[in-house]
């Protein structure tokens, strides 16, 4: 400590710190803080956690980078910290008939302390809808369409001569994710550049994952060009997970994707066949088994079980920061650790299902969160209805 490092060399070795460690640094004495304070080293980090190389000191406004990351871990906190009490509870009805939920729009990097939610839902009728969270009241009052044609078209490509099941873009826009119908088909992945700029007379850019029978698919939020499939066999009712890393080469003045499996394992014969899987560091699987919620390692092993529904998991969500499970009784609320720390996934708390009717046979078709809310699309009988859960603190 008695050697005063130069200004550009403590930069230098700050810029490998993590959060915790940048903010433990900056206590040390005031040469350090200075240095830790600086707005270098909290871009860098905001631009490692969220997409925001576009973001410009006009959208900072008097805030420095350390104030922007702070806020912004802070709102991505809220959902984990919060208790059932703090929630608004609100239902919408007669929405149409198996709405899905599409989008929710409560992540938006801003230093806005009264961050809204508005969710969007794709209709059987080919019709988007937009309720906003915490003004919602009557159906009639709250809910605003816009049909497909006011939407810009920007091509249309023929990605598979039977219909598609999957299609999900990986988290940095690059990779287009497609499985068809037919499930004898080898999914594909699509260079996204190749959809948007379609080459007259060509092929957009694919290549086929070797791989069969495929019921799922995600991509890894922390890892951003890697996939993991899951498949099952019949009538053996045998589940394989596969993980695939994809990259892109230039060959010959083409660009090739190429395709490198990096991990696999196969269920235990004991477990049942999962319906929903999600990822998030790269090297971990969530699945549901019934009303149980395991996380397991890429190559297999079982790293945690959770036992927080009685009844069998019917919905599952999976993002960076969140896991949800819900049930006919609850909705469960988990959090990723920080880091890919051990215990990988920590439960938070369950929300009852206060609008569920024993007298009707109701079931939930799609679950979401944000930082802010909560929502559920619930189908009773012949009508939807729209269930949100909105953070008041």
């Amino acid at each position: 400590m008695e050697i005063q490092l130069p200004d550009l060399a403590l930069k230098q070795i700050f810029s490998f710190l993590d959060l915790f460690g940048l903010l433990q640094a900056s206590q040390v004495n005031k040469h350090w803080n200075r240095i830790a304070e600086s707005d270098f080293l909290w871009r860098s980090l905001s631009l490692q956690r969220w997409d925001c190389s576009n973001f410009t000191n006009q959208h900072l406004g008097t805030h420095t980078w350390k104030q922007f990351f702070l806020h912004q871990r802070r709102k991505e906190l809220r959902l984990a910290l919060a208790q059932p009490h703090n929630f608004i509870y609100k239902v919408t009805k007669n929405i149409a008939y198996d709405m899905e939920l599409a989008y929710l729009s409560g992540n938006s990097l801003t230093m806005d302390e009264q961050e809204k939610s508005i969710i969007c839902g794709v209709s059987p009728k080919q019709e988007l809808c937009a309720w906003d969270v915490q003004e919602v009241g009557d159906a009639a009052g709250n809910i605003y369409t816009f049909t497909l044609p006011g939407l810009r078209d920007v091509s249309k490509v023929t990605a598979s001569q039977y219909g598609i099941v999957f299609l999900h873009c990986s988290p940095d826009k690059k990779w287009i994710f497609a499985c068809g119908t037919y499930r004898r088909t080898l999914p594909q992945v699509f260079l996204t550049e190749s959809l948007l700029r379609p080459s007259e007379g060509n092929a957009p850019l694919s290549t086929s994952l070797p791989h069969k029978l495929c019921v799922s698919a995600c991509w890894t939020p922390k890892v951003k060009n890697r996939l993991t499939l899951m498949s099952q066999s019949n009538p053996e009712k045998k589940t394989e997970f596969v993980t695939f890393d994809l990259t892109t080469k230039r060959t010959g003045g083409q660009t090739v994707i190429q395709v490198h499996k990096i991990a696999s394992f196969q269920l235990a014969a004991h477990l049942e066949s999962p319906v929903w899987m999600g990822a998030n560091d790269g090297y971990t699987i969530v699945f549901t088994n019934g009303p149980y919620l395991l996380l397991f390692s890429i190559t297999g092993f079982l790293l945690q079980r959770f036992e927080d529904h009685q009844a069998a998991i019917n919905n599952f969500w999976v993002d960076p920061r969140y896991v949800l499970t819900t049930s006919k009784n609850s909705v469960h609320v988990y959090m990723w650790e920080e880091g890919g720390r051990h215990p990988y996934l920590r439960s938070c708390y369950r929300l009852e299902n206060i609008w569920h009717d024993p007298t009707t046979d109701d079931c939930i078709s799609s679950v979401m969160c944000d930082n802010a809310s909560i929502v559920l699309t619930v189908t009773v009988s012949e009508y939807s209805m729209l269930v949100m859960y909105s953070l008041n603190m």
